[in-house]
């Protein structure tokens, strides 16, 4: 699987305007990057933004951002938002996160301004595609009705790569939805996610079961099968090819008629968690 960063990487289109922080006499290295594969076109859309500095990801930015439509040669602002930082639960990890107008779908930009407590500064641009149509499963629509495996099936060392496997392979995605039951599913694979994210994010949402256990089940989805005896030998899972999902990890809400209420695509802090949780039961 590759990583959002990865697939946004490419979307950079440069301009950085960094300056140096008191002291270092040298240029700041800071950098950002839009961290998701798909952006849907929506009112207040998550845009998750990831900022390095020297190449090391860096929580402690100010961040703002104006959104604007590219058409033709012409930009028109369509918005604009603050962007701070979403990291509860996630071990140092997280992302920070505007949430946008984005309509229609077509070529968006950001205006990215930065600044750290240490002096250093950032002015970047950043492109973006926002489409109507996206790949992975949308808010709205069914949940595709998966029969991942489950604890009943086979070893949880078997359909889980963390050690230990956790405890959220009790009920199958097809089950939950039969039984008319509000459900969290989290797709990440704490041994093999190359953006090193997985594991925290399996720890954040296991952090959230006691709050809500009675009232929400929850779910994980390994990302791959055939791990064992030989990773090498590794091969995507199928509900992971059910949901098209192309990047990890992954989180969605479902109501309890297995239409999904929310997603969250890369890491996804216990902070944005709990409040879309809470809406969606109500």
């Amino acid at each position: 699987m590759r990583r959002a960063a990865t697939v946004a990487a490419a979307l950079l289109v440069g301009a950085c305007g960094s300056q140096a922080a008191p002291g270092t006499g040298g240029p700041s290295q800071l950098q950002a990057q839009v961290v998701a594969s798909e952006v849907v076109a929506g009112p207040q859309q998550r845009v998750p933004i990831g900022i390095l500095d020297h190449n090391t990801p860096i929580n402690d930015a100010s961040v703002h951002v104006r959104a604007f439509l590219l058409q033709g040669s012409t930009a028109v602002v369509k918005g604009e938002s603050d962007a701070p930082f979403k990291g509860a639960g996630l071990e140092g990890a997280g992302v920070y996160v505007a949430h946008l107008d984005l309509n229609p779908a077509g070529t968006w930009g950001l205006d990215l301004t930065a600044s750290r407590p240490n002096g250093a500064r950032l002015s970047q641009r950043l492109a973006f595609n926002v489409t109507a149509t996206p790949i992975v499963p949308m808010v709205g629509q069914a949940a595709p009705i998966s029969h991942n495996p489950t604890i009943k099936d086979a070893d949880a060392t078997t359909i889980d790569s963390g050690r230990p496997p956790d405890d959220m392979h009790q009920i199958s995605i097809a089950d939950a939805i039969a039984q008319h039951r509000p459900t969290l599913v989290v797709f990440a694979s704490p041994a093999f996610c190359t953006s090193r994210t997985c594991g925290p994010e399996v720890k954040a949402v296991q952090s959230l079961e006691p709050a809500y256990k009675d009232k929400l089940t929850f779910i994980h989805v390994e990302i791959y099968r055939n791990f064992v005896p030989d990773p090498s030998t590794r091969k995507l899972a199928q509900t992971v090819l059910d949901w098209r999902l192309q990047t990890e990890p992954w989180i969605f809400l479902l109501d309890s008629k297995g239409i999904i209420q929310a997603r969250f695509e890369g890491a996804t802090a216990t902070d944005e968690l709990k409040p879309a949780i809470d809406q969606l039961l109500g």
